[in-house]
């Protein structure tokens, strides 16, 4: 008796509860007398309940100037691994936020305008903290640490960003996002033309996607949550009913009683339903937006109760945009302003099944996207008419031309025009057919390519440590054995996006596959785009070797298309791409060529010549023709003009590889304007993260490296190498190039053994994954092994013994004689990678006291140098300085003098007075003219170089440039200066 009174009784709190946070949630909007009226109605007549109710609301309403504290006086400072957003990177430090209004409420938390002071800076923030209600519900505060979850991962320009959040001193959870400054999109887009208007709606949709494609579905969009900033740039806000995408399959078979949060007036029929929700449900959201945006009113605006509304979004049409203006009295020039297609788009998003709704936000942006272009939008497909009247209106000019003729001989050409009547059915017919074929290849690759590999990666890892752990608990052990502990270290080195990698490749591409070959094998073009899709996948993840087999399938069949049909030039465009990135690029070479003769009387501006010209463009930079690369590079832009807008991806692309081609040709004054200006403008558009922001920012890593400033280049390469292990895995072509310049400025800044020796085992672990991925001699290959010359050459300098320092060098000259080999059969004796292999066994040489076998090399490595670069290039400076250690050590001193001359002169035009390389040249001569007693020479030469560097402050300098400094004052002090 007692269990069950204690159950009634915890029951009635429960229903208390709930009846009193009902009244908060619809009192929050209401002021005065409206409401009191509100709480004494419902809370009919219980003092009680009305009291609590006040007090509650007050507490809601306190004084917002408080300043609110992340963390107690007295308390140890956060965890950073508390950090949600990466941005606190002064962990130990409080943080304060001063409240300076209210800027919403909704039935979960109350969100504030908010200063953040820290270290001088401040920062106006959108402060999100549970009301008093949401507190009281393990519910609330569980959805409230959800959106957390999900704010954290989400990285776009179109979506607000987290910046902070955590526990306040009182207990309270709270998020700071970033604060937009804007207005609510429908009033932003009040002022717009239509076609305006549906740009702006693209780009809400981008940002949708990108949530989608981290698994996030937003379930809550509405002209509230999207504001549009001073620059024109839509944000999504508030994911506070947000959820991952794989959550609400496990939400269906959850038979708990509850409420799911929603906005009513955009809510989806399954979302009222209470059904699993998809991708679908933010499909319908966004079309019940874009139908207010066109016509300036909701699907169902003439109702005005609940019931109502949830009737109508289940079981009524929505009548298209321009009837819904036609009906409401609309002028009929604006009425008539709503074209049939964006009619037809508005529909589709907003139908009652999920199933025939757009497959994807992309889906619908795509269609937008069409009717911009005046191309036809999926939507209409099969329309009467529909396509002819696209096609008149892309071509209004040649068509109306072309109706003059066609009526001055139309007695004649009767039967000409029921012919063509006919081809054009047929045409229709297969433009439908090409049109469904395009969904399904578009759904799949989408589908795919949006799988975050990131964090199913680590499902899968934590998924298998949890299986080994349990399976060992059960055999009764209470600690873990050692033989699972070495299982779970294993799997953990194996690194969690590889895992997800392998197993994306393995169970679900290679299944795709097979079904490709079992069941759509009768329709040999749809098997074609089906494949080619997928190899596209597989090429993003990093599995070349597999997407290359899968594209020379596809090529194979379209072999017998004409040499310039669209299919044909994707395939060969798409291969090419694949064989540069494993390191063949002569093979690529040939399908760009390929490709550049069938499109070469198109404009450059076409993508698919665009695509070949950047391509063989590449291909130079890989061959070592840099100054053809810029060339062609400056060909393309101005070929393109004004076609493309700068922002174009392609036209950025272009800018990205043409920077790396200037600093490979020692262009480097040139290369850093421009790096720079490019980095800061893809940070902005794209984000710090995105993988093309990525791919710029590596660019600058090695321009700093190239201006020997290693520690800035060090900082800024490895966190861009650790992105993309974390992304896309260790072994992914982009981390393994990534990682390798992480090597090198290690290497450089290495100044023992134990550092060389970490050095070492990074540069054969990129040499090893090259290897499996690219060949034992692709170009990629080979080249970091130049790289594990050099440590092994400083190692055995370093080194005590005088047989380790021997074994080093041994090493280091195998591995050199084996560079240069393979660059002798493979690419050939006037290469750069030749020359520079040739220079280096030279160094070699030179080191180990053999100065007549090394003459030979660094003369060849010279002259090849002066035939295929350009006359000042720095490397040739480097070349002619090597020549004359060389000459120096043999004793031939005036042409050992001549040589260091000519590398000073060439470093000093190209690099200046003061940069590292020029000083190094200028104290090997200062110290060879003060030995053949050129003391008049010398001492002009210590003036203008050697003096000002050795006057500069060491601590402001970094480690390359005090090691500069400290060679040049070494040099004065050798030869008797102060």
């Amino acid at each position: 008796m007692g269990t069950m009174r204690e159950g009634e009784e915890n029951a009635g709190d429960a229903a208390r509860y709930h009846r009193i946070k009902q009244i908060v949630l619809q009192a929050l909007d209401l002021q005065g007398s409206a409401r009191e009226e509100l709480i004494a109605r419902e809370a009919g007549g219980d003092a009680t309940i009305a009291d609590e109710v006040r007090a509650l609301l007050a507490g809601m309403e306190a004084d917002q100037t408080l300043v609110v504290s992340c963390r107690s006086p007295g308390l140890p400072p956060p965890d950073p691994g508390q950090d949600l957003s990466g941005q606190e990177t002064s962990a130990d430090a409080s943080r304060e936020y001063r409240l300076l209004q209210r800027l919403g409420a909704g039935g979960m938390g109350v969100v504030y305008l908010a200063e953040r002071s820290h270290g001088g800076f401040v920062q106006k923030v959108a402060l999100k903290l549970l009301n008093p209600v949401a507190e009281a519900s393990p519910e609330l505060r569980e959805r409230f640490a959800r959106e957390r979850e999900l704010l954290a991962r989400l990285d776009h320009p179109g979506i607000a960003r987290l910046l902070d959040g955590g526990i306040l001193a009182d207990g309270r959870p709270f998020l700071a996002m970033e604060y937009v400054e804007g207005e609510r999109v429908d009033v932003h887009a009040a002022r717009l033309p239509l076609d305006e208007r549906i740009a702006l709606f693209v780009r809400i949709c981008e940002a949708v996607a990108e949530a989608h494609r981290c698994l996030v579905i937003h379930r809550d969009l509405k002209p509230a949550n999207i504001l549009v900033d001073a620059r024109g740039q839509p944000r999504l806000l508030d994911f506070g009913i947000a959820r991952l995408i794989d959550e609400d399959s496990a939400a269906a078979g959850d038979t708990r009683t509850g409420q799911h949060a929603l906005t009513l007036a955009y809510a989806s029929p399954e979302q009222l339903a209470c059904q699993p929700l998809t991708t679908a449900t933010d499909v319908y959201s966004l079309g019940a937006v874009l139908y207010q945006l066109v016509c300036g009113q909701l699907p169902f605006a003439e109702i005005d109760n609940p019931a109502g509304l949830y009737n109508a979004i289940a079981n009524t049409d929505v009548p298209p945009p321009s009837r819904r203006l036609r009906d409401a009295g609309t002028p009929r020039p604006r009425a008539r302003a709503v074209p049939a297609d964006i009619d037809a788009i508005v529909l589709k998003a907003l139908r009652k099944e999920p199933e025939r709704r757009y497959a994807s936000v992309a889906a619908l942006a795509e269609d937008l996207r069409r009717y911009l272009a005046h191309r036809p939008v999926s939507a209409r497909a099969g329309e009467r008419g529909y396509r002819a009247r696209r096609l008149l209106r892309r071509n209004a000019w040649p068509l109306a031309a072309a109706a003059l003729v066609l009526l001055s001989v139309l007695g004649g050409l009767l039967a000409s025009v029921l012919a063509l009547r006919e081809a054009r059915a047929q045409q229709a017919l297969a433009e439908r057919r090409g049109h469904e074929l395009q969904r399904i290849v578009d759904f799949q690759r989408s589908t795919l390519e949006s799988v975050d590999i990131q964090a199913m990666g680590r499902s899968l890892a934590e998924a298998q440590k949890d299986m080994l752990l349990k399976a060992d608990a059960a055999s009764g052990r209470q600690l873990a054995s050692p033989q699972v502990l070495q299982l779970v270290d294993a799997a953990a080195a194996r690194g969690a996006t590889d895992l997800a990698r392998d197993a994306l490749e393995t169970y679900v591409v290679a299944h795709a596959l097979d079904r490709i070959g079992n069941e759509v094998d009768d329709d040999a073009a749809l098997a074609a785009e089906l494949r080619q899709s997928l190899a596209g996948v597989l090429h993003a993840i990093g599995s070349n070797v597999s997407a290359e087999a899968q594209l020379r399938r596809v090529l194979e069949q379209r072999q017998a298309l004409a040499a310039d049909s669209p299919e044909r030039l994707s395939t060969e465009l798409a291969l090419a791409g694949v064989l540069v990135t494993l390191g063949r690029p002569d093979e690529a070479q040939r399908l760009y060529t390929q490709v550049h003769a069938a499109t070469a009387a198109r404009p450059m501006s076409d993508p698919q010549r665009l695509e070949a010209e950047l391509g063989r463009a590449i291909v130079m930079i890989i061959q070592g023709r840099f100054d053809d690369a810029i060339a062609a590079y400056d060909a393309i832009r101005t070929g393109v003009g004004s076609a493309l807008p700068e922002s174009d991806e392609r036209m950025l692309r272009l800018r990205r590889y043409r920077i790396d081609a200037l600093i490979q040709a020692g262009r480097r004054e040139e290369a850093g304007p421009e790096a720079e200006a490019l980095l800061s403008l893809y940070q902005r558009a794209l984000g710090p993260t995105h993988r093309d922001t990525l791919y710029v920012a590596l660019v600058q890593a090695k321009l700093l490296r190239e201006q020997k400033q290693f520690e800035q280049s060090q900082v800024l390469a490895r966190s861009v190498a650790d992105v993309l292990a974390r992304r896309y895995g260790e072994s992914h072509p982009d981390t393994v190039s990534a990682r390798y310049l992480v090597a090198t400025n290690g290497f450089a800044l290495a100044r023992d053994d134990a550092a060389l020796a970490q050095v070492q085992a990074d540069i054969e672990r990129v040499v090893e994954y090259r290897r499996q991925q690219q060949g034992e001699d692709s170009a990629q290959t080979i080249s970091p092994m130049t790289g594990l010359v050099g440590v092994l050459s400083k190692r055995a300098a370093l080194a005590d013994d005088p047989a380790a320092s021997a074994g080093f060098m041994a090493q280091a000259l195998r591995v050199q004689q084996a560079v240069l080999d393979s660059h002798l059969q493979h690419r050939g004796p006037d290469h750069p990678n030749t020359l520079l292999a040739q220079g280096s066994l030279a160094s070699l040489l030179h080191r180990q006291g053999r100065h007549a076998q090394a003459l030979p090399h660094a003369q060849r490595c010279l002259e090849g140098q002066r035939r295929t670069l350009a006359p000042d290039h720095p490397i040739i400076a480097g070349t002619w300085s090597l020549n004359g250690d060389i000459l120096l050590a043999l004793g031939r001193l005036e042409p050992a003098r001549a040589a260091y001359a000519t590398a000073l002169q060439l470093r000093t035009q190209k690099l200046g007075a003061q940069a590292p390389n020029t000083i190094e040249s200028a104290a090997r001569l200062y110290a060879l003219l003060q030995r053949l007693q050129r003391t008049d020479e010398a001492s002009v030469l210590r003036t203008r170089y050697l003096d000002p560097v050795v006057k500069m402050d060491p601590a402001q300098l970094d480690a390359g440039m005090r090691s500069v400094r400290d060679k040049a004052r070494d040099v004065i002090a050798a030869a008797g200066g102060r």
